[in-house]
């Protein structure tokens, strides 16, 4: 039985005949298929600012179960039902289960990517708690972890090239 994107099936009528064409109703599988097309193209523009957030370090503001968060994302990967999650730091914004004072350990969220939305980097400070690198059971598989990476030199501290001595 062979499946194409038309919705035919192709099967021998009898051993050594010819094929015929048999037409199948592929509403479910057109279905599944724009399904998955509309997920993938909602993923995109979060998981892209995720990145970007990682890689240089710089916090996001996102809405996530309609809430505002100020996040510092810290890990990007897959769980083990492969879904898409950001292990964050939460040092602002509205939450469900509240929110402790800045730097508290337990303002730690892992967060499935799908439901962000409005993701935007920020040029605040970088968040994080003193736990940071304790062993987290969110995500299986690590696509991006901010420890890869160097830290942020904010622009006040940046050197300027004009008034280096040579």
């Amino acid at each position: 039985m062979f499946y194409s994107l038309k919705g035919v099936v192709r099967l021998p009528a009898y051993p050594g005949s010819t094929l015929r064409r048999q037409t199948v109703h592929c509403s479910r599988q057109r279905d599944i298929l724009k399904w998955m097309s509309g997920s993938v193209q909602a993923l995109e523009p979060a998981h892209t600012q995720i990145r970007a957030a990682i890689i240089h370090r710089r916090p996001i503001a996102a809405l996530y179960q309609e809430r505002r968060r100020l996040l510092c994302p810290h890990l990007l990967g897959w769980s083990k039902h492969r879904r898409l999650l950001v292990l964050c730091y939460q040092y602002q914004g509205d939450s469900e289960s509240g929110l402790k004072p800045a730097g508290a350990p337990d303002n730690w969220r892992c967060l499935a990517v799908e439901h962000l939305s409005q993701v935007e980097l920020l040029d605040d400070p970088w968040q994080t708690a003193e736990n940071h690198s304790r062993p987290q059971r969110c995500i299986q598989e690590v696509e991006l972890d901010v420890d890869a990476y160097p830290e942020r030199v904010p622009p006040a501290q940046s050197p300027n090239p004009k008034s280096a001595k040579l």
